[in-house]
């Protein structure tokens, strides 16, 4: 059994193992169509070190670790972090607190809400998303790609592009679907019968209520958007639907928006619309007819930031194929992004060209990262136009007296062919400004129908996250390379990389005793795990450090 006595000497590669057994259990027990030997596994899970250890550190280190609830309490220090460890063990008297209502733009610039709950509430519904996971996976349509481990948005897109430029298809019209309000619609009745869980706790989480302008409100259907446990009960609610459908329609689903392909407008108007009525209606859901729409391919369709369709092309003609299918950034997306980027190009005029190029980079690398598996590179070329434009006009109207010859030599310089990259310089250092028109385009690879919870898939993914490794960009070339050097994964805790964590760069041998920047003697670590690295004296660890090189045999203790 995993245990420790102080939050900076929790073994994290053993939790992970351990929490890993207690969900394979509970995937198998689910399985035999055991219902209590189910909750027996999952009671074994709750109360588990390792699962609340694990839950504490996904609440205290993901994008909205510093997001607190209505009462405002977030956990910062290494003390508190292990109290709420010990906190979570018993939860017979658990009670969920209301949520803190909060709203997001949407891109059609309407309003969309989010459920904040405390940081209690957030670790208990990680332990119960632990739980209830396994069960999501294995009833999980084959085509659906959203809130599920290891896939994502690429797979959707590449699964329509292989089927809807195959020229062996019949299928070329598509019912694009919208769920109207899925999150605060799902029926509770529904959820409550179907999901296999602790009934009590799920019922604290779908009434607790939320809080807006000081005045409590009672929830009777829904649950909020942004709570941890809340992408298992949506893949729960929905998973079934590409069965229901049948062969005749092939379905693809991301999250609560899916995709239906079909021979004709009018079978999918006539028989698979009334089929998804039916399917959604159980859950206390109905599709927003205002947005539901039926395209052909060679109209084209957006989807997911993307838009598909097939271009006219008389030297491709065969089969049933026209032309050639393309899926590239959507025109929406495309200027979404330059606006963002002139923005930012403003917003940092009287500021230094090196913090503005360091800005510029992290935003033209996350998205050349996430476009890059698509036909971008037209996208890639046109936003790189536009911000070589903004930040021409820019240093123009900084330096009004200055002549071009002295913008140029002060602000551009040449590599290789190209001799106007600009060049943001602080002392020594020097930034060039991402070129992301030289970005190469690297396909996707469709993620296969596995579930990530069977012991029996464990080597598949872990070659995917290590081949993912290979041509990932990370907020700078060093740190990218790194994790390709350690194929996509932290040789501290041995999970993935890609997590969402933030990372660090870890000397092997410290600077203040002589060590370099060559990559022998760095290490690309979760930010939790540089910092368990450089303060935790447990002997256990260190050895285990040691022997993954993250230390050397003659580093001094602090």
């Amino acid at each position: 059994m995993t245990t420790a006595k102080k939050y900076e000497n929790i073994n994290w590669k053993r939790c992970q193992l351990e929490l890993f057994k207690l969900q394979s259990e509970i995937l198998k027990a689910f399985k035999t169509g055991d219902a209590k030997d189910v909750l027996k596994a999952q009671h074994t899970l709750i109360r588990s070190f390792a699962a609340r250890a694990l839950a504490v550190r996904k609440v205290t280190t993901n994008k909205g670790k510093n997001t607190y609830g209505i009462d405002k309490v977030l956990l910062k220090t290494n003390e508190e972090k292990f109290k709420a460890i010990s906190s979570v063990k018993n939860l017979s008297s658990y009670k969920a607190q209301p949520v803190r209502r909060v709203y997001i733009p949407k891109a059609s610039g309407k309003l969309r809400p989010l459920g904040i709950p405390t940081v209690k509430d957030r670790i208990v519904q990680t332990l119960y998303y632990f739980a209830i996971d396994p069960m999501a996976e294995e009833t999980a349509c084959k085509r659906s790609y959203g809130f599920r481990l290891h896939r994502g948005l690429h797979d959707n897109a590449i699964y329509l592009k292989l089927v809807l430029g195959s020229y062996t298809s019949t299928r070329r019209y598509i019912l694009k679907a919208d769920i109207k309000g899925f999150f605060p619609s799902v029926n509770h009745n529904w959820l409550l019968k179907n999901v296999i869980m602790d009934k009590r706790i799920l019922k604290e989480f779908l009434k607790a209520g939320y809080l807006k302008d000081f005045i409590l409100h009672d929830t009777t259907e829904g649950f909020p958007q942004g709570s941890p446990v809340s992408p298992s009960l949506a893949n729960l609610t929905l998973n079934g639907l590409e069965e229901y459908l049948g062969k005749e329609f092939l379905t693809t689903r991301y999250a609560d928006d899916f995709i239906v392909v079909g021979k004709s407008p009018e079978e999918l108007r006539n028989v698979a619309l009334p089929m998804i009525n039916s399917f959604l209606l159980e859950r206390g859901l109905s599709l927003d007819l205002d947005k539901t729409r039926i395209f052909s391919i060679e109209e084209g369709f957006d989807f997911l930031g993307l838009n598909f369709r097939e271009y006219p092309d008389k030297h491709r003609l065969k089969g049933t194929k026209k032309g050639i299918f393309l899926v590239k950034p959507s025109t929406t997306k495309v200027k979404a992004f330059v606006k963002e980027l002139v923005a930012i190009i403003k917003k940092h005029r009287n500021r230094s060209a090196y913090d503005l190029v360091l800005k510029l980079n992290q935003k033209l690398r996350g998205w050349a990262e996430h476009y890059k598996k698509v036909t971008s590179q037209k996208a890639f070329s046109t936003v790189h136009y536009h911000v070589w434009r903004a930040l021409w006009a820019m240093i123009r109207k900084k330096h009004r007296r200055r002549s071009k010859a002295w913008l140029y030599k002060t602000y551009f310089e040449k590599v290789g062919e190209n001799k106007w990259i600009f060049v943001g310089k602080k002392g020594k250092n020097k930034l060039t400004l991402f070129q992301i028109p030289y970005v190469p385009i690297k396909r996707h690879v469709l993620c296969k129908d596995l579930n990530a919870y069977d012991p029996a898939s464990v080597e598949y993914f872990y070659k995917r996250n290590a081949s993912r490794s290979k041509n990932v960009f990370l907020s700078g070339e060093t740190k990218s390379a790194l994790a390709k050097l350690q194929k996509g994964y932290c040789p501290v805790c041995d999970m993935s990389l890609f997590n969402d964590e933030d990372l660090e760069i870890h000397h092997v041998l410290p600077r203040r005793e002589g060590g370099d920047h060559s990559l022998k003697n760095l290490k690309l670590l979760h930010k939790l795990c540089h910092k368990q690295v450089e303060y935790s004296k447990d002997s256990n660890l260190r050895a285990a450090w040691l022997k993954k090189g993250v230390l050397l045999p003659d580093k001094k203790e602090k």
